[in-house]
């Protein structure tokens, strides 16, 4: 018999190949969300989170009027990335057995929104890129509720101007999104609220040489 994880996993992934997205609630357990925002919050303390830059490439900068968030890259150190990364690789093979889209890597962020803190739509791939294929967004955020704003606006194409769904950002629920087809928005909230956003890749080869996973 299948445990949650594999059902929810599933599920999702399943949602993903039919509407280019998929909202899962409760599928981090909070005993992972406290290490994850203990994990955090040592940054916030150390100043080892900066602010995140938009564009791509060498055309990355600070952007205030399109992006209002602090960023840092996860790594393996602490027990709530491991378990997370290890949750990421389930998705990944699970994409990869049911949608066959040949993803090869993972990475991801720690995200703190300050209060008012925003990231205005946009979609996290150029088309024909073929870089950024599956977007998640984890949130961290206890205790949430409706009047405290901050929803994760998303559109199921460029031209559409009413949003299919506006997520609240819960602590445990995951949201799946393809990076190049599904435009997005992390409106402002009246709390700090915390997230892990990461992307799913290709491997890219460079005259005939693959190139390595980092």
């Amino acid at each position: 018999m299948r445990n949650n994880d594999e059902i929810n996993i599933k599920n999702s992934v399943d949602e993903l190949g039919k509407f280019g997205y998929s909202v899962c609630k409760n599928m981090i357990p909070p005993n992972v969300i406290t290490m994850l925002i203990h994990e955090l919050e040592k940054r916030e303390q150390s100043g080892d989170i900066k602010t995140a830059l938009v564009g791509r490439g060498e055309s990355r900068k600070t952007d205030g009027a399109q992006r209002d968030v602090l960023s840092s890259w996860l790594g393996k150190e602490s027990e709530g990335e491991q378990y997370f990364l290890a949750f990421a690789e389930k998705i990944r093979l699970s994409i990869n057995r049911n949608l066959l889209l040949g993803l090869f890597e993972f990475e991801s962020q720690f995200l703190h929104y300050p209060i008012g803190g925003f990231y205005k739509r946009h979609i996290d791939a150029l088309k024909g890129n073929r870089n950024r294929i599956v977007s998640m967004v984890a949130y961290l955020n206890q205790n949430w509720i409706p009047e405290d704003g901050g929803t994760l606006a998303i559109w199921n194409d460029e031209q559409s101007i009413n949003p299919m769904i506006e997520v609240l950002p819960s602590a445990g629920t995951v949201v799946l999104m393809l990076s190049e087809d599904i435009p997005h928005e992390a409106r402002s909230a009246l709390r700090e609220r915390r997230a892990i956003a990461g992307w799913f890749r290709l491997n890219p080869s460079y005259a005939g040489q693959i190139n390595p996973a980092n």
